[in-house]
């Protein structure tokens, strides 16, 4: 048991913060996030044998950390909106953040899921692939078709507003 405790303390220490940011994004004030990311190091600990099997540990984290807070999402049923996932650049206008926001709302949402999980947590296209539990190709195409289908609507969004 001591190994797996350095194991886990090991990957806390590398992870935990890019976990966190990525859980109070996805389940913002529905949920607090704190207490998902230890539920998550928990689930992580009771499953430290398929770590070894795990080709991307960062991945393997992000897809106990997903799982963790769609379960606790589910339990809770929130009353109110999840918070809009899309971080758009501080600098753009106000009107083009919400071209954006409305863009990325239309997508569906294993589509948007993969985008926010490359833009906004960074992650490889090997390691979406391990949070998502898809194949690699499943990643590719779904990022390849949310940014056609996010370009046409922002093109679309910009025609209507001119």
């Amino acid at each position: 048991m001591p190994e797996q405790s350095r194991d886990i303390e090991s990957l806390y220490r590398a992870h935990a913060p890019a976990l966190l940011g990525y859980l109070r994004r996805s389940f913002g004030p529905a949920l607090p996030a704190e207490d998902l990311l230890q539920e998550t190091f928990v689930q992580a600990l009771r499953r430290m044998d398929k770590l070894a099997a795990a080709r991307c540990p960062r991945g393997w984290l992000f897809g106990i950390a997903r799982r963790v807070g769609l379960s606790a999402l589910r339990r809770c049923r929130p009353h109110q909106p999840l918070p809009d996932l899309a971080a758009p650049p501080q600098r753009a206008g106000a009107e083009q953040v919400e071209l954006v926001r409305r863009a990325l709302a239309l997508l569906p949402p294993a589509q948007r899921e993969a985008l926010e999980l490359r833009l906004l947590e960074g992650l490889s296209y090997e390691e979406i692939a391990a949070a998502l539990a898809v194949p690699l190709g499943t990643v590719r195409s779904r990022l390849h078709e949310a940014v056609r289908r996010l370009g046409e609507q922002l093109a679309r969004q910009r025609g209507q507003s001119e």
